[in-house]
């Protein structure tokens, strides 16, 4: 599979053969891959159906998961799990499938890791939330059928048009978020906008923190900090930068409290950052999102389109072999057109 930022298109043309001779072999490996990378060159059918057939081959489908049947006699069990390779919780994006499936059911019970809790039953209000690894019991007088969030897109289709049209974004404490919004302003008619910009992950390509400073520096706004880690001499760097325009709100910590970081992302107007966990809740959230996006081989952002029908208010700023300075001039003319409405 080619990776190089100028193979992408000629990777493309080879995911079907690859996929094929995968298939042939009963090579579950390179199948899986093969899944992945469909999912980043823009081609969601092709990458849900070889990640179903895989499913299949390595004996992942439960006997009970749901194939598309009559479900108005069952209770229809949902379980999310925490996909720690992908840095993001599973089902982010599906309250929209959940949803629609579960007006076709008896009853509904989602299990979701603990920290999405409150979001999804917010969000979900005719749905029974329950905390990873609780176990759901029928509902009287029904059966009991699963469903994962493969299964879901199995069953329900990830057509671009059909993803976009489920889309259902996830719900904030919106009184936290008015509180939190009215702080941050402090009665300036100004924007405000979160940022994001440092990882662990050793495989990332990542501008320095110049280059965020100089965002900083030049864009009229209130800037709020979504960053996590031990990232103090930047944090004082881009404090420097507008003294009087960047907020590091202590009160709000997304490792420990994921719901009230998605009321502070709720606050914002917009958010700018590299790929992590937040950059998938705002997304979800429907927050208007710059996710800027380096040259490697990332197995959740397409590289071929700004856009994924996934986050529908989300626009992928690549670097495409540029330097960083570039990409800041596309990024701030973005964000002026996105502050303004345009979700070009």
């Amino acid at each position: 599979m080619a990776v190089v930022r100028q193979d992408w298109a000629d990777a493309r043309r080879r995911l079907i053969p690859l996929a094929t001779a995968a298939e042939r072999a009963g090579d579950t490996r390179l199948l899986a891959e093969m899944s992945f990378a469909a999912q980043r060159l823009g081609e969601d059918e092709k990458s849900n159906e070889w990640a179903a057939l895989n499913a299949r081959l390595t004996g992942a489908v439960a006997p009970a998961d749901w194939r598309g049947e009559n479900l108005a006699d069952a209770t229809l069990v949902v379980r999310f799990r925490e996909n720690e390779k992908q840095g993001k919780a599973e089902g982010l994006a599906m309250a929209g499938y959940v949803a629609e499936a579960a007006a076709q059911a008896a009853s509904c019970k989602l299990i979701s890791e603990e920290r999405l809790v409150p979001l999804f039953a917010r969000t979900l209000p005719g749905v029974e939330v329950l905390a990873y690894p609780a176990e759901a019991e029928a509902m009287p007088g029904t059966r009991t059928v699963t469903a994962g969030a493969l299964t879901l897109r199995t069953v329900m289709g990830v057509a671009p048009q059909k993803v976009l049209q489920r889309f259902l974004p996830l719900r904030a404490d919106p009184v936290v978020s008015a509180k939190l919004r009215d702080r941050y302003r402090a009665g300036r008619a100004l924007p405000v906008i979160g940022i994001s910009w440092w990882s662990s992950h050793f495989g990332k390509d990542l501008p320095d923190i110049e280059f965020w400073a100089n965002l900083v520096r030049s864009t009229e706004a209130v800037f709020v900090s979504l960053q996590y880690g031990d990232v103090a001499a930047d944090m004082e760097t881009l404090r420097r930068a507008a003294p009087e325009r960047w907020i590091v709100d202590s009160s709000v910590d997304q490792l420990v409290d994921m719901d009230l970081f998605a009321a502070q992302l709720g606050a914002l107007d917009a958010v700018i950052t590299i790929s992590n966990t937040g950059a998938h809740l705002a997304g979800a959230m429907g927050v208007p999102t710059l996710l800027v996006r380096d040259d490697l081989f990332r197995r959740q952002w397409p590289v071929l389109s700004d856009r994924t029908p996934w986050y529908p208010r989300t626009r992928v700023i690549g670097k495409d072999g540029r330097e960083w300075n570039l990409v800041l001039t596309e990024i701030s003319s973005r964000l002026d057109r996105m502050l303004a409405g345009a979700m070009d």
